[in-house]
């Protein structure tokens, strides 16, 4: 054997590359059949046979003999001799597995036992041939070199299925000091470049020719014989192989003697009785296919794809029937049918709970251009570094600001290209469930197809490493709780086969993984039963209980609704411990469930633990992050609205939004800082209960924030700016404090404490109630009973002049910058500012509308929109606020250019600010001119006027968007909610050319009122655009599925205008 430390790391990282794909391949084999896809099944054998080659270099003498036996069935498929069916797959599989359980243990791999495999992989190759090729696999033919020496025993069956096709049959004998070392090469790189022209049979390394420096027979050449198998003529050789003439030797396989048989085999043949081969071909399937294999199997982390380590510890070897003798060479041929199926796993071979689990990879492949990226940016931060000092030794203060700048822009950049760096396809744990589900589906006899979405969404190496267990538990879960069998399903009316969705999608700065069937469902009342039979909630609590929290207990410790306890599952641990370990990744779980229609889980992941954007907070002095994942929405309650918009229900302050009830945390007593800090709290006190009141009124920050079943408004004294934050873990000393998630130190020194919102919600004693849920139903009924809901519209203030207030709709603002005016430069007649390594055009009111002018002095923000994909800033003063409040806007009064309306916001009449209007006065070549007409339906050469009908239920809104696309040259018709608008549909089928519609709305939504018009053949023709605040890829995908042709984000003017343009154009061709 010859091995060093560094070729061995080599030949294990690219075997476990040839491995990384071969159960997808081998499954797609056999899901053809008989319908052989050659270049696939050549994939495999290729993976087979280079890791083979490499092994019988290194002498890795179990690896080579496995990955040999593998070839010989694999070959027999190629050559269409062998139908790949699910038995024989399956000890492929198998084999594979065992394979590549010795190359992660390469060191130790000559002292596993393989004894089965070979046996079942012989047998296959023998059991549909006939006596002369059983002849010819038992028969072992002696490849001797020149000099008479043996070098080679190969059975004879091989040697003819590698000479097929006119092939030649050579002994090569390479020098490893003068043919490979002089040369600066390496015996891998040999015989990889001999793979690309022919076929090797077996590599000998053979020391026994050095002789020793003893006996006096040193010699100077270290002889490395290939067998080798190709179409080149031996003329030709010498130049491709850079090798002399004298080391390619022709084998006449005619005349090649017979080998004797090895003495432990003639042993065995004198010890061993005879047993019929069907026999032994059926008892080996079984051992192969015992429940804990088929466990092992399942549970075993080998399918994740990726580098391995060069030693772990050895894989269980298969159990060994005891009454099974040791077999010889087969001794007749035995039909491969006669594989027996897989036994059900029963309870005794249950694995035990935690098995083997994903294992963590110390290396990384990254791609070549993100490393020139990495260094491209080192030396601009060098440079950066360079202009700061000289900035900081002249005393200027504008050069430093520039060079600060400067760094802030190479750093984000730097940051954001060292993330990519540990960013992996989530398809690197998906790619092992096809053959998880397959066995599982096997060995619990039901009929289940595994779908999957979304592999080339990307996560950091951590997460992905981190989520593989949960994953498989869950999966697991779903095939054998939720889907049933095929007769059960049958006798529901359902297809014998259950459907497993498993998709990964991207929504607002998330991963989203949702596994999904289309099973049973949960049963809820059952899993309360055991709940409260094992203590873990009262009967009362249960009783207060939605059908969502009741679906979410399952995640309690040791809670399982298993009739029995299986291999599979079944014995109370695993959910919770599911939870664990995502909640450690910053995951969040939910369970959506319906009783015979299937049950959804839905996860959400960051996509990098190691940096993450937070929002910080304050309450008196002390600052804190809430991760932005966790964050929904910020809100500020003015103190005169107190009343209006926070309630008590039983004990519980609870704040109305939108028609739910959020019930409402005060971070200051939840973390115990004291009565001081307590100021929101007496406010909603006195307002409420008539408690004392404040010093002075104040209003209430809060955050609403989600986690899992939790979500809250988290009450704060101050919001500030969002920031990214570095991560780091709290020591031992703190590690019972709960509601925090860690630490990160701030720009000025000072530490932050990370928030963790579920433990603040824990801690708080938290829960969403029925009765909340119940009164939020109700609120809802009682606004939909009213016809429209109370405007409410989340606005952006700031002043124009010190005396003008001004707001825009806060869904269109993209970012905003606070500068100093000396940093607006004029160029060519325009002001711009520097911005992202680039000039961004700035503007202010007074250039467009007739308002004050604004004073260019001192500090000024930058609102930056983006428009018709242009980015522009609009110069304001400070200060800023963000909110979202109940409004009647004026659109008569002071209705101007730019100006929309006004509305009385706070003490103070407020200019609401149509920034499409002031862009195209200031930029009109960004706007695209169309022409609203289409041929007319009557099909006479008319142009006619298309009739729009606008479904809006906010009456702001409703009137900005009808306004321009009258502008725009559209008739309009308005609609205040879906129902409506269905009921004007009905009344006039052809009145309407196209429908804009909201997406939330009372009685009827969007998506409600989409499926109305699609289910109705009379309007087959008429398209729908969408308006939405931002549209996530789900709603996306919804909307596409019950006929949404577009979506648009509300008052983005000119997208939407050509948005319908198009659906017109598009379906007047149709």
């Amino acid at each position: 054997m010859m091995m060093d430390d560094e070729t061995l790391g080599m030949y294990v990282e690219e075997a476990m590359e040839h491995l990384a794909d071969i159960e997808n391949d081998l499954l797609a084999i056999e899901q053809a059949g008989a319908d052989i896809d050659e270049e696939l099944v050549n994939k495999v054998f290729r993976a087979a046979h280079s890791i083979k080659g490499g092994a019988g270099f290194l002498g890795l003498s179990k690896i080579k003999e496995l990955g040999h036996k593998i070839e010989n069935v694999l070959d027999l498929i190629r050559n269409r001799e062998l139908t790949p069916t699910p038995d024989v797959v399956n000890i492929v599989l198998l084999a594979f597995d065992k394979l590549r359980d010795m190359i992660a243990s390469a060191a130790t791999s000559n002292d596993e036992d393989i004894e089965n495999h070979i046996a079942a992989l012989t047998g296959i190759v023998t059991g549909g041939g006939q006596p002369a090729a059983q002849a010819a696999v038992e028969t072992l033919v002696d490849i001797q070199n020149p000099q008479g020496r043996s070098v080679f025993a190969v059975s004879r069956f091989d040697l003819e299925q590698a000479t097929k096709g006119g092939k030649n049959l050579y002994l090569l004998e390479f020098d490893l000091i003068h043919d490979i070392e002089a040369k600066k090469k390496t015996a891998l790189d040999v015989l990889k470049n001999l793979e690309t022209t022919g076929a090797i049979l077996d590599v000998k390394l053979d020391l026994e020719a050095v002789g020793d420096l003893e006996g006096g027979d040193f010699s100077n050449r270290i002889p490395l014989y290939v067998l080798f198998a190709s179409i080149i003529e031996a003329d030709i050789m010498p130049a491709l192989l850079d090798l002399n003439q004298s080391a390619i030797h022709a084998v006449d396989l005619a005349s090649a003697p017979e080998a004797s048989a090895p003495e432990f085999a003639q042993e065995l043949l004198e010890t061993t009785p005879p047993t019929p081969e069907e026999d032994r071909t059926d008892d080996l399937v079984k051992e192969l296919f015992s429940p804990d294999i088929l466990a092992a199997a399942v549970d075993s982390p080998a399918s994740q794809p990726g580098p391995a380590p060069a030693a772990s510890s050895p894989a269980p070897t298969p159990p060994r029937a005891p009454e099974a003798p040791k077999p010889s060479a087969p001794s007749k041929p035995a039909p491969a049918a006669a594989a027996s199926e897989p036994e059900p796993a029963s309870a005794d071979a249950a694995p035990k709970p935690g098995g083997k689990t994903f294992t963590q990879s110390e290396t990384l492949r990254v791609h070549v251009s993100l490393l020139e990226d990495l260094m491209n940016l080192a030396g601009e931060l060098v440079l950066s570094r360079n202009q700061l000092m000289q900035a900081i030794s002249s005393n200027v203060l504008h050069q430093i600001q520039v060079a600060g700048q400067r760094i802030d822009l190479v750093t984000s950049e730097l940051q954001e290209t060292i993330m990519l760096t540990r960013m992996q396809t989530i398809g690197t744990i998906f790619n092992k469930f096809p053959r998880v589900v397959r066995d599982l589906a096997r060995s619990l006899g039901k009929q289940i197809d595994l779908q999957l979405e979304g592999n080339e969404v990307e996560l950091d190496k951590t997460i992905i490493e981190g989520l593989g267990d949960p994953l498989t538990h869950l999966v697991r879960n779903s095939a054998d709780h939720g889907i049933e069998t095929p007769e059960e399903r049958t006798a529901k009316g359902k297809s014998p086969t259950g459907t497993i969705l498993l998709k990964a999608y991207h929504e607002a700065g998330q991963v989203i993984v949702e596994i999904i069937d289309d099973g049973r469902g949960l049963n809820t009342a059952k899993i309360v039963e055991k709940a409260v039979a094992k203590g873990l909630i009262t009967a009362e609590q249960a009783r207060g209980m939605s059908e969502k929290e009741k679906a979410n207990l399952i995640f309690l410790p040791g809670l399982s609704t298993a009739e029995k306890v299986t291999d599979v599952s079944g014995r109370g641990v695993g959910m919770d411990v599911v939870k664990s370990n995502l909640d450690q990744l910053g995951g969040q779980v939910d369970i959506e469930t319906q009783p015979d229609k299937g049950t959804t889980i839905r996860i959400k992941l960051p996509l990098t633990l190691a940096i993450i954007p937070s929002l910080l907070v304050s309450v008196g002095e002390e600052r804190f992050a809430v991760p932005q994942v966790n964050v929904d929405e910020l809100l500020r309650v003015p103190a005169q609205s107190i009343g209006e918009r926070i309630e008590l229900v039983g004990d519980a302050e609870v704040l109305i939004l939108r028609g739910e009830l959020i019930p409402l945390v005060y971070l200051s007593s939840v973390l115990n800082l004291g009565d001081e800090f307590s100021s929101a709290a007496r406010m909603v006190g006195h307002v409420l209960r008539g408690e004392p009141a404040p010093e002075k009124p104040v209003d209430i920050n809060l955050v609403v924030v989600s986690a899992g079943q939790f979500r809250y408004g988290l009450v704060v004294d101050e919001l500030h700016d969002s920031v990214e934050i570095v991560v780091k873990p709290l020591g031992r000393h703190f590690k019972e404090c709960q509601g925090y998630a860690g630490a990160t130190i701030m720009g000025d020194g000072h530490v932050a404490l990370i928030l963790d919102v579920a433990g603040l919600g824990r801690l708080a004693d938290l829960s969403i109630t029925a009765g909340l849920e119940q009164k939020s139903v109700a609120l809802a009924k009682e606004e939909a009973a009213k016809g429209v809901r109370e405007d409410r519209i989340s606005l952006f203030t700031f002043r124009n002049t010190p005396t003008e207030h001004c707001a825009v709709p806060l869904d269109l603002v993209a970012r905003v910058e606070l500068i100093q005016a000396k940093d607006i430069e004029e160029v060519s007649g325009r002001r711009v500012i520097k911005y992202r390594g680039g000039s961004l055009p700035v503007f202010s009111l007074d250039q467009a509308a007739n308002v004050g002018m604004l004073e260019l002095s001192g500090e000024l923000v930058v609102i930056v929109f983006s428009i018709n994909g242009h980015e522009i800033g609009l110069l304001a003063s400070p200060p800023v606020d963000a909110m979202e409040l109940d409004v009647a806007i004026d659109a008569f009064t002071l209705r101007q250019p730019g100006i929309s309306g006004s509305a009385i916001i706070g003490e103070h009449t407020t200019l609401i600010v149509d920034i499409y209007e002031l862009v195209q006065t200031l930029q009109p070549d960004w706007f695209v001119e169309r022409t609203a007409l289409l041929p007319d339906a009557g099909g006479d050469g008319e142009v006619g006027v298309p009739n729009l009908l606008l479904v809006e239920d906010s009456e702001f809104f409703r009137n900005q968007v009808r306004r321009f696309l009258e502008t725009d040259g559209y008739t309009v018709e308005t609609a205040e909610d879906g129902l409506v608008a269905w009921n004007m549909l009905q009344a006039d089928p052809d009145r309407y050319d196209l429908v804009v519609t909201d997406i939330e709305m009372p009685n009827m939504d969007g998506f409600q009122l989409a499926e109305q018009i699609r289910s109705d053949a009379r309007f087959t023709g008429l398209p729908i655009v969408a308006l939405t605040s931002l549209a996530s890829e789900e709603d996306q995908a919804r909307g596409k599925a019950v006929g949404i042709d577009a979506y648009e984000i509300k008052l983005d003017k000119d997208r939407l205008l050509q948005s319908i343009y198009d659906c017109l154009q598009r379906y007047a061709a149709a």
